[in-house]
């Protein structure tokens, strides 16, 4: 993705952050929110990094569960609008890109990262890069939930840059990532009704260990 690409997918959410706001609030998850909780580690403290927070949906469910939450996106109009709709004491609302993450004092901080509909927007070549970046962020056994739409291609859609994922594309992904990871794939429909889209899911455990991934 060029900057002009990143540019424009960035103004695409500052200017429509309150109709995407709006459109994706009240998307029913709860099935993947109890696979991920589900399979966090068992720890007296548990954090959650919601990696592309958009309208606050899923910050702000994770929050009234009793977790503590960093909820990060590059789009100040999304934060802003997510901050004002989502009072919590137990979110931290942060704005910062994809490529700032390694630079954040978050080694080891969270038990959970979501990123849900959101590393779709780094570019193929970058993913490993900003996976492994958001690795670093785990503690031991942690566990990270991606998705992506379901496909073979880099796009650009109404001005977005997409990244899409495949069963092939991740396995090149996974041999391009240093840390050792456990992790399972799935293909799921888009819970929007108005949307067709194809949904390919992965959950990572991290590992001391590097053990490579088994497929679901």
């Amino acid at each position: 993705m060029t900057k002009q690409s990143f540019k424009s997918t960035l103004n695409y959410y500052d200017e429509n952050a309150v109709e995407f706001a709006i459109k994706t609030a009240h998307i029913d998850m709860h099935d993947l929110y109890e696979l991920f909780l589900n399979q966090l580690p068992k720890r007296d403290t548990q954090s959650i990094l919601d990696v592309g927070c958009g309208s606050g949906r899923d910050a702000n469910y994770f929050a009234k569960q009793g977790y503590e939450v960093t909820a990060i996106d590059a789009s100040a109009e999304l934060i802003q609008w997510a901050q004002k709709h989502h009072m919590s004491n137990r979110i931290s609302w942060v704005q910062l890109g994809f490529s700032s993450i390694e630079n954040q004092a978050w080694e080891n901080k969270f038990t959970g990262i979501w990123a849900c509909a959101s590393l779709l927007h780094v570019p193929f070549l970058e993913l490993p890069f900003v996976i492994e970046s958001l690795l670093e962020t785990l503690t031991d056994k942690g566990v990270m939930y991606l998705s992506f739409k379901y496909g073979e291609v880099e796009r650009v859609d109404e001005e977005c840059f997409f990244c899409d994922m495949s069963e092939s594309r991740w396995t090149t992904i996974v041999a391009n990532i240093p840390q050792g990871i456990e992790y399972d794939i799935w293909l799921s429909v888009d819970k929007r009704a108005d949307c067709k889209n194809e949904w390919f899911n992965v959950m990572i455990k991290r590992e001391n260990d590097p053990i490579r991934g088994s497929v679901k």
